[in-house]
């Protein structure tokens, strides 16, 4: 089984602002990197449901941009893009990923994705660079052959910390903290 992980880039406030707005739940938190901080919920790795009330909850209460992504079994990248509460986009790498009656030799290509949108977000102007690695398939047609390396390429075309990337909750819990921190760089809420 691949990667499957969930986290949230909040864009703005510091790790300490985003550590108390994370109170009641169980989370881990990055030190902020290039203005942006990373948090590893644990309720929205195990719910994936959970995932779009806890980035409008941080983007309202923060009144700044959240990312929230999550992997499913490094074969899907699912993101939604917040903006002071709102939902402003989302993405979808395989769409028809679950369907059933989905004809596997004419695969349906990513759906979402606004690139000038994200990169505004972030403070990003290569829009381009961001539309080519939101549109390239997969490794069939010559693209990612697993989703990790498509948000390697989104968190490095947006300057997010790399530590986003194969990153979640229960991996670092499991003792593998990300590439770049250590453990007392983090702030454990429980």
């Amino acid at each position: 089984m691949g990667n499957s992980y969930v986290n949230f880039t909040v864009r703005g406030p510091s790790q300490q602002a985003v550590a108390g707005a994370l109170a009641g739940r169980t989370a881990i938190v990055s030190p902020a990197r290039n203005g942006n901080v990373i948090v590893y919920d644990e309720q929205s790795e195990q719910m994936s449901d959970g995932v779009e009330e806890l980035g409008a909850h941080l983007s309202r209460g923060l009144s700044c941009p959240v990312l929230a992504v999550s992997i499913y079994d490094d074969d899907i990248l699912q993101f939604m893009l917040f903006d002071r509460g709102e939902k402003t986009d989302e993405y979808n790498s395989k769409p028809a990923y679950f369907d059933e009656d989905a004809d596997p030799d004419n695969p349906v290509g990513p759906s979402g994705g606004n690139a000038a949108r994200l990169c505004r977000a972030f403070g990003v102007q290569d829009a381009v660079e961001v539309e080519r690695i939101l549109r390239t398939g997969s490794a069939l047609s010559g693209g990612y052959a697993f989703e990790i390396f498509r948000h390697e390429a989104l968190c490095k075309a947006l300057g997010l910390p790399q530590f986003a990337v194969a990153a979640g909750y229960s991996y670092i819990t499991r003792g593998e903290v990300p590439h770049g921190l250590t453990e007392t760089d983090l702030i454990r809420i429980t």
